[in-house]
């Protein structure tokens, strides 16, 4: 099987050998990169041949670069002999947005293999051309590098929409009723009925959760769940078969909702709460993980990605990912976080599993890699996240003056546990909403750093809606990346109804954090359906809420930083910003082509831009057929 030539940085080593920086479409340059890639294959020849493979992942980009260079020569020699190596295919007449380091706007592409060789005008390029090279004429297209969702729960989703009810798309609560009744009347009685994740009050006509008593209307003989990311709606029957009733006490770390006027419950139930109800729905079966996963990944494509993070998932579901691997299945490049059982487990068991594991941070290739220890939550969601100030409201009504958001677990555990994944190798991807949960995950990578070095191992704060000025500095100071999301576009009137305008006003401050020097990547954190690349772009550029309404408009980004957020920022997460995330000489053809000019269509226009195509190291993994 084919594998991946891994860790390697085709700049560096030009640069070592002090290749002439002529401009970027010198025919003369592109050719030297030709024969430094002959020489690099077979590099990679011999390695495998010697299985250099199995070498620590530490070690591994230094023992290249000397197995790279002592082939160079040869390889140089001989790719000269034979008159140099053509491209397989050119792209050109396009506009090229390279977002590289100065943002450079270039017409064409050459592509050898799956690399890119040069970029440049088209005259250049096109003179690279051999007998057998493809070209492709944009017709004035854009091109933009691979885009990546940086925090998308792409299996759980899959697998949600694989075989749940899909009210992703659903705009009031009838119609999410009528869908269930329509499920409802295929179903066996006694059977649970669910849902796909990721409905907001905001996208439904009565602007409000639905309740026991909505589901009760529809289905007294079938157990039905509405699910989500932190909380779950249950009717009477879900709720009897949980064995959750009035009397049933909130876990720590978790809210069993009950009407605050009749003292009924609502159905809701969120965080820790919902390990009360995981069995009642049965659990998909490898076969149906592995069908939804090939259904998901080729949507993912046809909307533009290329690459993408899966913040949490357990060594179970990384073999669903693995099988995908070993039969060159995968389309998507996919950096995993391992997703440890931290609530049942004690840290010496943790300990104890991961021992045994013998791999960590950045054991993997180009397409399937681990990245963390993530994203278990140090607090909850919209409705849980822990402020160090209380919420204004919660449910249908003023929130108690005690509440300030769930924390799901306790702080000397959380601590320990993060110092000795750092020990083990394993960086934290760790999930904090609220600001004083930032304060305590910040202060267990501040604990874990004085055990042992963090700096430059680019540990992740997941989320971060409410952060405060002073925490950017400590951020700042340990190396720490934030992974954000577009929450707001959905769940802007959740915030300013739970939080407060003062806060809401504050999510997701992505320009801020930029401004104070800290690294942000972008994504969607999707329980439920696809969201586009483009919708994300497009809060981002404009901080529109789909109500309309702005929410932060000093957030704004430019179109530029925008793109940046979600191609080289998310590739520097993964620690393969030297491999993807821009339209570079050496770097993985990740491409997406578009119709639109990305920097000057319309504002309203970028969240409804489709993809034209999309390549992964130069094959096509989306086409709408218009690149003929």
């Amino acid at each position: 099987m084919k594998r991946e030539f891994r860790c390697v940085d085709i700049g560096q080593i030009v640069k070592h050998y002090r290749v002439k920086q002529e401009p970027i479409h010198s025919s003369v340059l592109t050719r030297q990169r030709m024969m430094l890639r002959v020489s690099m294959e077979r590099g990679k020849e011999m390695m495998e041949k010697k299985d250099i493979a199995k070498v620590d992942q530490a070690k591994r980009p230094l023992k290249l670069a000397i197995l790279v260079s002592l082939f160079f020569v040869g390889g140089a020699v001989m790719a000269a002999a034979q008159g140099g190596l053509a491209p397989d295919l050119i792209l050109f007449n396009g506009k090229i947005l390279t977002v590289d380091k100065d943002f450079n706007i270039q017409e064409a592409i050459a592509i050898w293999k799956d690399r890119i060789l040069d970029v440049g005008d088209s005259s250049a390029i096109l003179a690279l051309a051999g007998k057998n090279t493809r070209t492709i004429d944009l017709k004035g297209k854009t091109v933009l590098p691979g885009l990546s969702d940086g925090h998308f729960h792409m299996l759980q989703s899959a697998v949600g929409q694989y075989r749940g009810v899909d009210i992703s798309q659903v705009s009031s609560i009838e119609q999410l009723l009528g869908k269930l009744e329509e499920k409802i009347a295929q179903t066996p009685p006694g059977e649970v009925v669910f849902t796909t994740a990721g409905i907001t009050p905001e996208q439904l006509r009565e602007k409000r959760e639905p309740t026991r008593q909505d589901l009760d209307r529809i289905s007294p003989r079938h157990p039905v769940v509405i699910t989500g990311g932190h909380n779950y709606t249950l009717n009477s029957l879900a709720l009897q078969k949980a064995n959750i009733t009035v009397d049933t006490p909130s876990p720590e770390g978790g809210l069993i909702e009950k009407d605050p006027r009749t003292g009924e419950l609502t159905g809701l139930i969120l965080d820790n709460a919902l390990r009360l109800v995981r069995g009642l729905i049965p659990p998909a079966t490898p076969q149906q993980k592995l069908e939804a996963l090939r259904f998901m990944q080729k949507r993912a494509n046809a909307v533009g990605f290329t690459s993408l993070r899966e913040p949490g998932v357990s060594a179970e579901d990384m073999r669903i990912y693995q099988q995908l691997w070993k039969s060159d299945e995968l389309t998507l490049r996919v950096s995993m976080n391992l997703s440890p059982n931290f609530q049942n487990a004690s840290v010496d068991e943790l300990v104890r599993q991961l021992s045994q594991w013998g791999v960590s941070t950045g054991f993997g290739d180009a397409m399937l890699r681990l990245d963390g220890i993530g994203e278990f939550g140090i607090d909850g969601g919209f409705e849980a996240g822990l402020m160090t100030e209380p919420y204004e409201n919660l449910g249908d009504a003023p929130a108690p003056p005690d509440y300030f958001g769930l924390q799901r677990v306790p702080v000397d555990k959380f601590e320990q546990a993060v110092v000795a994944f750092n020990r083990l190798g394993w960086r934290g991807c760790i999930h904090a909403v609220g600001d004083k949960g930032v304060d305590i995950v910040l202060a267990a990578y501040e604990k874990a750093n004085q055990d042992h070095s963090i700096i430059g191992k680019r540990w992740i704060l997941e989320h971060g809606h409410y952060t405060r000025l002073d925490q950017f500095e400590r951020m700042k100071k340990l190396g720490v990346i934030i992974s954000t999301q577009n929450h707001p576009y959905e769940a802007g009137g959740r915030m300013r109804y739970f939080w407060g305008e003062k806060r809401a006003a504050k999510v997701m401050r992505v320009k801020d954090w930029q401004d104070a020097g800290l690294v942000v990547g972008g994504g969607s954190d999707r329980p439920g359906a696809l969201i586009s690349p483009f919708l994300q772009l497009y809060f981002w550029i404009t901080r529109k809420m789909n109500d309309g309404q702005v929410i932060g408009p000093d957030q704004k980004l430019s179109r530029a930083d925008a793109l940046r957020l979600m191609t080289i920022n998310n590739a520097y997460i993964t620690f393969e910003e030297n491999l993807k995330g821009s339209i570079e000489p050496g770097k993985l053809a990740d491409l997406v082509v578009i119709e639109e000019d990305f920097l000057t269509v319309p504002e309203e226009k970028i969240k409804e831009i489709q993809p034209v195509a999309t390549f992964l190291g130069g094959k096509v993994v989306y086409d709408r057929q218009e690149l003929r």
